[in-house]
């Protein structure tokens, strides 16, 4: 027995061992972005990333659906978490963007880029670096989400969370399905803008309507979990009632990956874990590995 067996091995995404997480081998590359400054309920989802990587090691790697262990076949890469900056919001979003514009620019560089937030705010900066590192042409945003996210400024921030895809917008247009929850302000902005399309939670027959819009398009994916049913996903800062199901879910991330040119970035945000309960843990690590296998085995 060698020393390198004494030790347990990195903490990375999936429990993978150490030759399928290398830069230049690994397809999809995960970035923990521990931050938590702006929520305005209930805090926590600096803690998200952590729990979504120690939930990871307990994800089955086999898939029915492809058949083969697609982390085998792609390879994850887990970075180390980016450092937080308290000074303002608006300096981590450059922090947030100058990281994603830094990795995608890179050599080696990941075909897909998973984001752990941390608070959605956090995905101004995501999007702002992919437009920084490939530009804007073609480029659009889905986002799954409870709120609109359409404020220009909240308790005196343009990079709140409450604004995320307001931030968004400056670089793309925005396909939001969920949204349960709407400001007045917010509602008479999106009725104007012709940059952004609602699903609120609810409707029926919106996938049609996805798959144009991201048709042969570079997708920004972004989900913030509380888009999704409250009864599966307790463990966030604004929870809503009603919402999304697991089943609902995974058809717009099958759409997003059949139809789209390609899917370089998405983040899953807002998870803020409760202590002693596990499973909406289990079903980010879950949804994570599902986005990494739907984007990238359907490049095979």
């Amino acid at each position: 027995m060698s020393e390198s067996d004494w030790f347990q091995g990195e903490y990375n995404f999936l429990g993978l061992p150490a030759e399928l997480t290398q830069r230049q081998r690994a397809r999809a590359w995960v970035l923990p972005v521990p931050y938590d400054a702006t929520t305005s309920y209930a805090p926590g989802t600096r803690r998200g990333p952590a729990a979504i990587l120690a939930a990871s090691r307990e994800v089955e790697q086999y898939d029915r659906e492809f058949d083969c262990e697609p982390a085998v076949a792609f390879g994850v890469h887990t970075l180390p978490p980016l450092r937080a900056e308290l000074q303002s919001p608006e300096a981590m979003i450059e922090r947030v963007a100058g990281a994603v514009t830094g990795l995608l620019r890179g050599k080696p560089a990941p075909e897909l880029l998973v984001v752990l937030g941390g608070e959605h705010s956090i995905s101004a900066g995501v999007a702002r670096g992919l437009a920084q590192a490939h530009g804007a042409r073609d480029l659009v945003a889905v986002q799954v989400d409870a709120h609109a996210d359409l404020r220009d400024e909240y308790e005196g921030s343009r990079f709140s969370h409450a604004c995320a895809a307001r931030r968004i917008l400056e670089h793309c247009p925005v396909f939001q399905i969920g949204i349960r929850n709407i400001s007045l302000e917010e509602e008479a902005f999106r009725r104007r803008s012709r940059r952004v399309q609602t699903v609120f939670a609810g409707a029926r027959n919106y996938l049609p309507q996805l798959r144009r819009f991201v048709r042969g398009k570079r997708v920004y994916l972004t989900v913030d979990v509380d888009g999704l049913d409250a009864a599966i996903m307790p463990a966030t800062g604004t929870p809503e009632p009603g919402g999304l199901s697991w089943a609902e879910l995974l058809d717009i991330v099958r759409v997003v990956a059949r139809e789209a040119r390609a899917v370089p970035v998405a983040d899953v945000v807002e998870l803020s874990p409760v202590a002693g309960l596990h499973g909406p843990d289990f079903l980010a690590a879950r949804l994570v590995y599902e986005i990494m296998k739907q984007v990238l085995m359907r490049k095979e």
